[in-house]
């Protein structure tokens, strides 16, 4: 058995952890695709811990169980990427830019300094249904050779395919369930892209899917999400 424990940093609602960084982290667990579930918030600067389960391990405080993660099959069909002068035009309207009830996030956070948080600000594109972002990650993500550690290229696909729901369910969205695997890699400094979009919803599970794309606009992750929606999150 191991012991994590989540730093405030890597936050999402003020008082438990983002859930795609919880995700990236129990991804690079599992060779191949990676199907995590969220069973309750993760709390912050708390221990955790790591138990092996079927072909998996599940995330546990004490007895409660706070998510899990098994190896999963999923397929999508990535949109065609924007143009840059329409993911330029599209950034001015980025949900989160303006009364966001989590601007700390570490994904889709706009209070995070370069290094802090990812700052992906995935926004709708005019004229297309979906919802894109430029993303540059930072060195401090980077292992010894400057490449992007998975934990972090996988958070990337959360808040985006939430983004992509954007004024559509009636409510915020928490993310219950992702299924997602990072192909390739991608370098600090690397002008990437993130998209997004719907899925399908079903009562209140909204589905999105997301991808990054590399600086040679190639996939190097992908996942399908089932967000669910809530009446606020902060």
């Amino acid at each position: 058995m191991q012991q994590i424990v989540i730093q405030k940093r890597f936050r999402g609602p003020s008082k438990s952890a983002n859930g795609g960084y919880i995700a990236g982290l129990l991804a690079e667990l599992i060779d191949g695709p990676a199907e995590i579930t969220l069973r309750a918030p993760p709390p912050l600067e708390t221990p955790l811990d790591l138990v092996g389960a079927d072909q998996g391990f599940d995330l546990r405080r004490e007895d409660q169980l706070i998510g899990s993660v098994r190896p999963g099959r999923f397929s999508l069909r990535v949109p065609e990427k924007p143009t840059d002068a329409e993911i330029e035009a599209a950034l001015p309207h980025y949900p989160g830019a303006r009364n966001s009830p989590i601007p700390h996030c570490f994904v889709c956070g706009v209070d995070n300094a370069p290094g802090e948080g990812l700052r992906v600000f995935a926004s709708p594109v005019a004229g297309r249904d979906l919802a894109a972002a430029r993303w540059d990650p930072h060195a401090n993500m980077a292992d010894e050779d400057g490449f992007i550690l998975e934990r972090y290229v996988f958070a990337a696909l959360d808040c985006p395919g939430a983004h992509a729901w954007h004024g559509e369910t009636g409510g915020s969205m928490l993310l219950g369930r992702i299924v997602g695997e990072v192909t390739g890699r991608v370098r600090a400094g690397d002008r990437c892209t993130v998209l997004a979009w719907r899925e399908g919803m079903e009562g209140r599970k909204a589905y999105a899917g997301s991808a990054v794309l590399g600086p040679d606009d190639r996939v190097v992750a992908s996942a399908f999400a089932t967000w669910i929606t809530v009446p606020s999150v902060s």
